[in-house]
């Protein structure tokens, strides 16, 4: 029996494009740099900016976990800030989310309002990059949907990523359901997907954001949707029929 949904965050309930959030970031951080006084350069910011990124995506992809602080603590020692200002250019730096749009994906809302009202209860399950669960809250509570959510695994605060099992536990104990009652949605094959079913989950892979190229590593979802609209009616034959239920 399905009692809960959990949702990855990024391309399955939201997105901002790469490049608004990189510039948004360049932005803060050369605020921050001006308003203490202290001279980057263009060319050491995009340099330092750079390397920070390709440090998460290492970790990221070895499955090492690697802290939003941590991010803005290389990105200080790069720019060589001094230390009456490191405390300011990291805060900016890992707030600069706050500053940009965040585009929700098509018919959320109304999907997470009906599966409320079938008595789900919903959850996120989250690899966060710089913006970590504090701030992704806000962002959900300033579009008014962080009322749906009961339970959330963040990896800033967990401290694993995706496919770990502790990540998805986070969420699934939050909201008080066994493996076997929940179903993961999420549209990375080697994270979601993976990881959702190593714990006995059920899982769709959601791409109406994205669609992870068939070469990705790691297993297909057992359901592939490409609107949330179509999540409710699954769970609903999730519920009736769990051993019938077929993909598509």
């Amino acid at each position: 029996m399905i009692k809960a949904v959990t949702f990855d965050f990024w391309n399955t309930l939201a997105h901002v494009s790469p490049s608004t959030m990189d510039a948004a970031r360049r932005r803060a951080v050369a605020g921050a740099c001006a308003d203490c006084g202290v001279e980057v350069e263009s060319v050491l910011l995009t340099a330092a900016l750079d390397e920070v990124g390709l440090q998460y995506q290492r970790f990221w992809e070895e499955g090492r976990h690697f802290h939003p602080d941590e991010g803005a603590e290389m990105l200080v020692r790069v720019l060589g800030i001094e230390e009456f200002a490191r405390q300011q250019v990291a805060e900016a730096f890992l707030g600069a989310g706050r500053e940009v749009d965040l585009m929700l994906a098509p018919d959320l809302e109304p999907c997470l309002r009906t599966l409320q009202g079938q008595g789900i209860r919903l959850g996120i399950v989250c690899d966060v990059v710089y913006m970590g669960g504090d701030v992704l809250r806000e962002l959900l509570e300033d579009k008014d949907l962080l009322r749906f959510f009961s339970g959330w695994g963040f990896s800033d605060e967990v401290g694993s990523y995706k496919p770990a099992p502790e990540i998805f536990e986070a969420t699934l104990g939050a909201l008080g359901v066994k493996p076997q009652e929940a179903l993961h949605v999420g549209d990375l094959r080697r994270t979601d997907i993976a990881g959702a079913a190593s714990l006995g989950m059920k899982a769709s892979r959601y791409r109406g954001l994205y669609d992870d190229p068939d070469h990705a590593d790691g297993l297909e979802a057992e359901f592939v949707i490409d609107n949330h609209s179509a999540l409710p009616e699954l769970v609903e034959r999730l519920r009736s029929n769990p051993q019938g239920v077929r993909s598509g």
